[in-house]
């Protein structure tokens, strides 16, 4: 009986171990994926698939320098796209106005000689200090990532 008490007690010491080294774990900067072998315009339409796919409503695309210099001189390499779940969007700036600041959602397409790298800033490293809204973007970040992983294929 002594032996099972001490091989419980030590079960529930690692998995304590566990779980608080995984919560010591810092939030990354960026979640980013690479779309190997496609072009802009070919990730540009996946992501755009696996925006709506994950129940997001697509805003907008644009060149990373659109309304700075004339149309025909912008970058065709790095596209910015836009996106939104306006239910969600709601609910967050409900939580906290700071929330504006992670609205609309979106990703950085960097055209490269091995195909396109998708970014985002990460939303759960942003608010990892506001409490309030850091369970939302835990949540946002998972969206994130999996739209990330599922344009990239």
């Amino acid at each position: 009986m002594k032996q099972r008490i001490q091989q419980v007690f030590l079960i529930l010491v690692l998995a304590w171990l566990g779980i608080s080294a995984h919560a010591d774990e810092p939030e990354p900067m960026l979640l980013s994926a690479t779309a190997q072998g496609k072009n802009m315009d070919q990730a540009v339409f996946a992501l755009g698939q696996a925006i709506v796919k994950h129940k997001y409503s697509f805003v907008r695309q644009q060149a990373i320098d659109a309304r700075l210099v004339p149309y025909a001189e912008e970058v065709r390499s790095v596209r910015l796209v836009y996106f939104c779940e306006f239910a969600k969007m709601d609910r967050v700036l409900r939580l906290d106005p700071r929330g504006a600041q992670l609205m609309p959602c979106r990703v950085t397409l960097v055209e490269t000689p091995a195909g396109v790298d998708l970014i985002a800033v990460n939303p759960a490293w942003i608010t990892q200090n506001i409490p309030t809204l850091h369970g939302e973007c835990q949540e946002l970040k998972r969206d994130y990532q999996a739209i990330l992983d599922e344009a990239s294929q």
